[in-house]
């Protein structure tokens, strides 16, 4: 992708992370609702509950590659909203992006460290 200029870079990484953000949606709703959990047999287009979601999964991790590349490319963006010349906007950007990072951390811990329960 070296020899597209950056705005068709952006738009072909743009356009990747919208139909992952698609397919994230519409396979989330079928593991949801259209294959529940326990309902071992069910099948969707030959594939099951743990077929679809291995699909899912893959797709995230695409989608989220895409939005790290798409950070990348707008990195000049990026550092003059975390870092503007306004001493009072630099303190309310540096807490809410300190507070953003807390919550991300937090909620990645709980959800690592919680308990699993087994139905049986």
């Amino acid at each position: 992708m070296s020899g597209l200029r950056k705005h068709d870079q952006n738009i072909v990484i743009d356009y990747i992370s919208f139909i992952c953000m698609a397919i994230l949606l519409l396979t989330g709703f079928l593991l949801e609702f259209r294959l529940p959990p326990g309902g071992h047999k069910a099948q969707v287009l030959g594939l099951g509950r743990h077929d679809w979601g291995t699909i899912h999964f893959v797709v995230a991790l695409i989608f989220t590659a895409g939005i790290v590349i798409h950070m990348i490319l707008h990195l000049p963006w990026l550092k003059s909203v975390l870092n503007p010349k306004d001493e009072s906007k630099r303190k309310d950007t540096i807490m809410i992006f300190s507070l953003s990072i807390y919550v991300l951390l937090v909620l990645a811990l709980v959800l690592f460290f919680s308990p699993v329960i087994q139905n049986n």
